[in-house]
């Protein structure tokens, strides 16, 4: 616990897009045994008919980074790659992913955090902005250019790992040993969209979070949303719903401790478990007939055509996190200060990325707009968007055969991607590679975390060393260790384990300790 707590106050508090936020904290040093073979501002001969070495120039050391030499370039049409070569190289390539509709700065806290991380542990490191700039093209507004489409949804992942290696092969005189990516949210969709399409290019991945079926949560969230308009569910009765959810779930698992550890294991149902307002009144401590008919909707399944859909939402949001707020604020329901993520996203999304919606009435309500997707029935025709931006497919067989080992993690209590996702995916995996999918990928669920972290759970862990170790020396993730940190303070361990194990304590010595708690099947 001591030993978790030093690291954890010396680690950078930034949240960035590896998730986790303390990439590489457990990693021994790595020998650094190559030197630059040639000077930094010869890379831009590296010019060519699809390149455009826009610079190399030499960064020196500071107290985030140790000196490095900077490229920033473009692939055609207007992918802009950021690769960084240290002067001492551990001979390994480390790229990490993007946010939200990506489009980012290479500046960006998280990103330049991430890249701080990767200098310091001697890796060369690689991003890209997928093609588009999102100060140019807020949301997904370039999904109207087709190009921008293809390369935000594979090809400049595929080209940014190309170009770093071709520069570290020229730089060095070497290319990487080993080569590494990590990402959460859009960022985890992209280590997938990689494991799938180009399974040659990466060695380990790091999957937080994935937004993996796009396509599905975009048209769930229309219809989730649709049931809002109908029954608006305030924001003041979202601590009462928490604490009735909690009341319900925390103990499933046999220990009180303020975590559901496993949603599906609680059957709650707000029809049945909330107290009911009587009829035509509301009150502060009890739910109308329309609250719960939207509670109903968010928590049930979703339907088309008589068959299942996209999974409910599991219960576990609801919860206050650390900025006081539940974690449904701001994303299933609007916020103060605007449209929440679901909206967001979701309006984005039909509007420039769903052909048959972009002349629907009055796009840019997005109210009005998903009023008009009638998924029960008739779900818009999104087939050809599914397969250029969701990473879906379990065949990880081309993966499997290079060598790769895949780490993905989610939270239970995410309330921006459905948690299920994840769990479907991974036993789709498994149903589709065979009992020894283990060996190369591995799913750990996060209990209490919300998206990419916070929360109530410990959502503080270094997915990226273990991932390193299973590549490099054969040791398989049993288990990670995680913090919950408040302020600068570790209030919590606990180890996560890998699905379908959970941490189950052993019945003596602190809750809050990592070390009394051990790795089982449910």
């Amino acid at each position: 616990m001591r030993t978790i707590l030093f690291l954890l106050l010396l680690a950078p508090g930034t949240f960035g897009q590896g998730g986790g936020r303390v990439q590489f904290r457990d990693l021994a040093p790595l020998p650094l045994t190559r030197k630059p073979a040639i000077a930094c501002g010869d890379l831009r001969s590296l010019t060519d008919f699809e390149l455009s070495v826009i610079s190399a120039r030499l960064i020196p050391a500071s107290s985030e980074a140790p000196a490095h030499c900077r490229v920033d370039l473009m692939a055609q049409p207007r992918v802009n790659i950021q690769v960084n070569l240290p002067a001492a190289w551990n001979t390994r390539l480390y790229m990490f992913g993007n946010g939200g509709w990506a489009g980012e700065t290479f500046e960006a806290a998280g990103r330049a955090a991430n890249r701080a991380r990767g200098l310091s542990a001697g890796f060369v490191t690689a991003a890209t902005d997928t093609g588009h700039s999102a100060a140019l093209e807020p949301g997904a507004s370039f999904g109207l250019n087709r190009q921008e489409l293809l390369d935000f949804g594979f090809r400049s992942l595929h080209v940014t790992a190309e170009a770093a290696k071709l520069l570290a092969r020229t730089y060095y005189g070497i290319g990487p040993e080993k080569s590494y990516y990590e990402g959460c949210s859009q960022g985890g969709r992209q280590g997938l969209t990689l494991a799938q399409r180009f399974p040659n290019d990466f060695d380990g991945i790091i999957a937080g979070s994935p937004a993996l079926y796009q396509t599905g949560t975009h048209l769930a969230r229309a219809y989730w949303m649709r049931g809002l308009q109908a029954n608006p569910f305030p924001a003041a009765k979202l601590g009462l719903l928490a604490a009735r959810v909690y009341e319900a779930c925390d103990a499933k698992d046999g220990l009180k401790d303020g975590l559901i550890d496993d949603p599906r294991r609680c059957d709650f149902k707000p029809a049945r478990d909330l107290p009911r307002c009587p009829a035509g009144a509301d009150g502060a401590d009890c739910f109308t007939a329309g609250q719960v008919a939207a509670l109903e909707r968010i928590y049930g399944d979703v339907y088309s055509k008589g068959k299942r859909f996209f999974p409910g939402w599991p219960v576990g949001a609801e919860i206050a996190g650390p900025n006081g707020q539940s974690g449904w604020l701001g994303q299933e329901i609007d916020g103060p200060n605007g449209a929440g993520a679901w909206t967001f996203y979701g309006h984005n999304f039909l509007q420039y990325l769903v052909p048959a919606m972009r002349n629907a009435k009055d796009t840019g309500d997005a109210k009005l707009l998903f009023s008009q997707v009638d998924i029960e029935n008739d779900p818009p025709d999104v087939e050809e968007v599914h397969r250029i931006i969701d990473a879906n497919d379990p065949d990880l067989a081309a993966f499997r055969r290079h060598g790769g080992k895949l780490l993905m993690y989610f939270g239970w209590a995410d309330p921006q991607l459905n948690p299920m996702m994840g769990v479907e995916y991974y036993e789709q995996a498994m149903q589709a590679m065979g009992p020894s999918t283990g060996d190369f990928f591995r799913l750990f669920m996060v209990p209490g975390m919300f998206h990419c972290g916070g929360g109530v759970g410990t959502s503080q862990f270094d997915a990226a060393t273990p991932v390193v170790r299973w590549v490099e020396a054969g040791q398989a993730p049993a288990r990670i260790e995680a913090a919950r940190v408040a302020g600068s303070k570790v209030v919590r361990t606990r180890p996560l384990c890998p699905y379908p194990q959970v941490a189950r304590y052993k019945g003596s010595g602190s809750i809050d300790d990592a070390a009394n708690f051990a790795c089982v099947n449910p």
